[in-house]
């Protein structure tokens, strides 16, 4: 495992095979039940969307772009600005994919770098990941109970480029689920289930302060205690994929070791 998850209510979880039949039996519903979700608002917000739109863009497509290739996962944690300038100072393969999390695209973009997917719920500055959308990243959003209104304002705006729409649930024609729960997580879960070669973590702190890109606006306390048990679910799901073999590391441990 890549994270202490000992006394994690999730623990328990990290062994089990990485099925889509186990997230929903296992997993979905002791999220539900510690973070006190309804699951029907999340079956409501994704029928709802999915009345008018369906991903235009193919997970084969997707598991060609992806598979047996190192894919760098860049989160907005409050390290994220120094880990990503070391990457690109670093970087010396054509062949790597970049993953963005949700407002870390913001950041990428103000170096000139557009990555290669987006992973968001458009919590994040929206503009710079449509913008990111039209310079040839594909968009993989997502759809849960809390984000329905910004989900039916914005899909209209990202319907000429690629883009794949995600559910939690039970996925209906036209989505897809790729296991995971936060922006960040769900990332490392579609790179292990599109069989990534290597998978390398920039900006995931995961701790009790997040960075400047992750959220419009400071959180207040009972805000960053939710986020905090969001973060307890991550690390586990990690966990999760390192547990099923893909291989993951901290990027700051891999500069480290060069």
């Amino acid at each position: 495992m890549i994270f202490n998850t000992k006394e994690s209510k999730f623990n328990k979880y990290e062994g089990h095979d990485f099925t889509l039949n186990n997230w929903l039996t296992h997993w979905y519903p002791q999220i539900c039940d510690y973070l006190d979700l309804d699951s029907q608002m999340d079956v409501a917000s994704l029928e709802t969307i999915m009345k008018e739109y369906s991903s235009n863009y193919s997970e084969n497509d997707l598991k060609l772009k992806l598979q047996d290739k190192d894919v760098f996962i860049l989160a907005p944690g409050i390290y994220m600005e120094k880990e990503f300038d070391e990457y690109l100072h670093h970087k010396t393969s054509k062949e790597e994919i970049l993953i963005c999390i949700d407002g870390a695209t913001s950041y990428a973009i103000s170096k000139n770098i557009i990555p290669d997917i987006i992973v968001t719920d458009f919590d994040g500055k929206i503009e710079d990941q449509i913008s990111a959308l039209e310079q040839g990243s594909i968009l993989v959003v997502h759809s849960h109970g809390d984000n329905l209104n910004t989900l039916k304002k914005h899909l209209p705006e990202i319907v000429s480029g690629n883009f794949i729409i995600t559910t939690q649930i039970n996925p209906l024609p036209g989505s897809s689920n790729f296991l995971g729960f936060t922006d960040g997580d769900r990332a490392v879960c579609l790179a292990t289930m599109m069989s990534a070669k290597r998978v390398f973590l920039l900006g995931f702190d995961l701790g009790p302060s997040i960075g400047p890109y992750s959220k419009p606006s400071p959180l207040d306390p009972i805000q960053m205690e939710r986020k905090t048990k969001k973060f307890e679910v991550a690390k586990s799901v990690v966990n999760w994929c390192v547990n099923n073999g893909q291989r993951i590391y901290f990027y700051k441990n891999q500069t480290k070791s060069n």
